[in-house]
């Protein structure tokens, strides 16, 4: 518990006070911010990936040890040596802070990192995409039988319009060897997984109030299976633009890898500092 602690203070001083875009010079100054997400984003040095939030409160009916925990998500990206490669790290966790009969223990942590390349839509110049394509590793670090894990080969195309972004992601998951046996610490830790994840995910985030708003959608699923997953996050700055207050819910299969099988609906209220 004391590392996990230790890793999100280092990282959130890190990002430090959350930065947006201009929607006049694309540079990060102001609050006019197009487009709204760090996707696009080619700084130097450590920048921010994901949006990176903390949740005290988040509640779900599908909890071990009570409805209520702590979900913090944190994440950041390094562009190498000047190029357009980038190597991008993104942890999520689940804190059972309210569960003290138990020691409030970490339920889940997942690691997740990646390592990709970025054409921007001025590069690209087609109809104003842009495009990732990479590799990215998770998993959830425990040992048999809760190993999760899993490797991907992925190709993400992203088009910024006005207020709004569109960011289509699709993945081929590298195959691994079958178990001999389920406490086989080699092979497989979750061969079905992409019948409850599917093959790829859409994002689509539109700004209200100026800027000051921010509505995140993301959707998933595999047609075949009829399992999915879908979330939807809400943030507005905070008094000074230090952070943003966020409202998230999330419904369905995959939000973490412990419960990659399992059907959860989750509502997490918080502070995010980077989106």
């Amino acid at each position: 518990m004391r590392r996990n602690c230790l890793l999100l203070l280092s990282l959130l001083s890190v990002l430090g006070p959350p930065a947006q875009a201009s929607s006049k010079t694309g540079t990060q100054t102001g609050t006019q911010s197009l487009p709204p997400y760090s996707v696009i984003h080619t700084a130097r040095g450590f920048s921010s990936h994901r949006p990176t939030w903390i949740h005290p409160l988040s509640w779900s009916p599908q909890l071990p040890g009570g409805n209520y925990e702590v979900a913090y998500q944190i994440s950041a990206k390094h562009r190498l040596f000047g190029t357009d490669t980038y190597f991008a790290y993104t942890q999520k966790s689940f804190w059972q802070l309210y569960n003290k009969a138990e020691s409030s223990p970490f339920r889940e942590t997942n690691y997740n990192p990646e390592i990709f390349y970025r054409i921007t839509p001025r590069k690209l110049d087609f109809q104003g995409w842009g495009m990732d394509v990479g590799f990215d590793h998770e998993s959830n670090g425990r040992s048999q039988p809760e190993s999760r894990s899993w490797n991907r080969v992925f190709l993400a195309a992203y088009r910024p319009v006005g207020k709004e972004l569109f960011y289509l992601k699709g993945w081929w998951r590298v195959p691994e060897e079958a178990k001999e046996s389920p406490d086989d610490p080699r092979g497989d830790d979750n061969p079905d997984i992409d019948d409850y994840y599917g093959y790829g995910e859409l994002h689509y985030m539109r700004q209200f109030d100026a800027g000051k708003q921010l509505l995140h959608f993301m959707g998933r699923g595999n047609p075949s299976t009829g399992r999915g997953a879908v979330q939807l996050t809400w943030s507005m700055p905070s008094k000074g633009n230090y952070a943003f207050w966020t409202v998230q819910i999330w419904h369905g299969y995959g939000e973490s890898l412990i419960d990659y099988d399992k059907e959860t609906t989750r509502i997490g209220f918080g502070v995010m500092l980077a989106r």
